[in-house]
């Protein structure tokens, strides 16, 4: 069996978060047609009790400890010679050594990095190596800078500048660089202006169609009886999840509770941030933090909103909702890479989001969102593709 070094930027587990759920999945394929040796980091300290359920299977691996307030300092470093931020943080010499070992003592090992940050371990190696970019990363940060002003904005802006070039170097270096979407893949390819020497093309994400099955949930309602409840899930210690959710509750629930005063907003997600707390003062708001099982929030609620306004490739909240039989009302953000169908609403507006809402909330309307998702989004096919554009590219 060959060999693959696997090294992601967030351990793979467990797959609780949007690039923890594409890489966990992607680690599943490889194991079962790969030795795989991974390399990792771990920034949420809660994760390291499940090394053991991690290092099953695998041939090799290396965990190494983040510690975010010291790597931001440390990220300051890149402001001096023009590199992003974002590989700065990354950088670690307990990494390099180990890539460094692996590589010399498996000469012809398969390399697959996941997120572009972690191709600065492999920058040198003659190995096959697949890039997993997952979405435009450097595309988020300018999205920021638009929202930003002064020196966050200017900071964002060099981010931008800076990732986007290194993003371009590490395409050309690669055999194969891969994106979540044909969307995003194609969005590449145009920034690039046609310069791109090496094979880009994507792999969309799937759903655990077993495991968001609304009859595989057998715990009772976390919602009072018969009360009207629009959910959102997501991380909310993440920017963009933040920055949603809070536009959200400026803008349009107002116009919900005054049609609806007993309807009920679940933000439902781990590490809510001080601006997500505050929230939870205001009527009808429930912030609810990290929970065992997100399906019970889904399958109960009755509608799922996803008012993104900054986002890059698939959003996994919108298909895990969507695998649950739910309507949701989202951002054309939110359902880039995905499409639309009967129980997809677009809303970027304020009135349009309101509209949206307050009419499915009075809709009792059949959903029958799973049996699509089910065909359009499984980790097989995906998978399936993966193997055919590896061959292509010559691995």
């Amino acid at each position: 069996m060959e060999k693959i070094l696997f090294l992601c930027h967030r351990v793979p587990y467990p797959p609780n978060k949007g690039d923890k759920i594409r890489s966990y999945h992607w680690l599943q394929y490889l194991k079962q047609r790969y030795q795989v040796l991974l390399g990792a980091f771990i920034d949420d300290p809660d994760d390291w009790q499940y090394e053991d359920v991690i290092a099953e299977g695998l041939a090799d691996y290396c965990l190494v400890k983040r510690h975010p307030l010291w790597h931001k300092l440390a990220s300051l470093r890149a402001m001096l010679d023009g590199r992003p931020l974002s590989l700065a943080y990354y950088q670690s010499q307990q990494m390099q050594a180990w890539v460094e070992q692996v590589l010399k003592a498996n000469p012809g090992i398969k390399v697959l990095t996941f997120s572009s940050v972690m191709a600065q371990y492999v920058a040198d190696a003659n190995q096959f190596r697949i890039m997993d970019f997952v979405d435009i990363d450097s595309d988020k940060w300018l999205q920021y800078a638009n929202q930003a002003s002064g020196v966050m904005a200017w900071l964002y802006r060099r981010e931008f500048n800076a990732l986007a070039q290194y993003e371009a170097r590490v395409a050309n270096a690669f055999n194969l660089s891969l994106f979540v979407s044909k969307n995003e893949a194609d969005d590449f390819q145009n920034r690039q202006a046609s310069s791109a020497q090496q094979a880009v093309d994507w792999v969309q994400n799937g759903v655990d169609i077993q495991y968001f099955d609304p009859a595989a949930v057998e715990v009772s309602s976390p919602f009072k009886l018969n009360e009207p409840v629009l959910v959102f899930t997501g991380a909310m210690d993440y920017w963009a999840n933040v920055e949603g959710v809070v536009w959200f509750v400026q803008h349009v629930w107002p116009g919900v509770i005054a049609h609806q005063p007993e309807a009920k907003f679940y933000i439902v997600g781990s590490n809510p941030s001080k601006t997500i707390l505050k929230l939870a003062h205001l009527p009808g708001i429930v912030v609810t933090g990290k929970v065992p099982d997100v399906r019970p929030y889904l399958k109960y609620a009755s509608l799922v909103v996803a008012p993104l306004r900054i986002s890059r490739g698939i959003q996994n909240k919108v298909l895990e909702a969507l695998a649950m039989d739910k309507k949701v009302v989202g951002s054309s953000h939110a359902f880039t890479g995905i499409g639309l169908m009967p129980c997809t609403y677009v809303a970027d507006s304020e009135e349009e989001f309101l509209n949206h809402c307050i009419k499915q909330l009075d809709s009792n309307g059949a959903v029958q969102a799973r049996h699509w998702v089910k065909d359009n989004f499984s980790w097989q096919t995906s998978f399936t593709r993966l193997d055919h554009l590896i061959l292509q590219a010559g691995g």
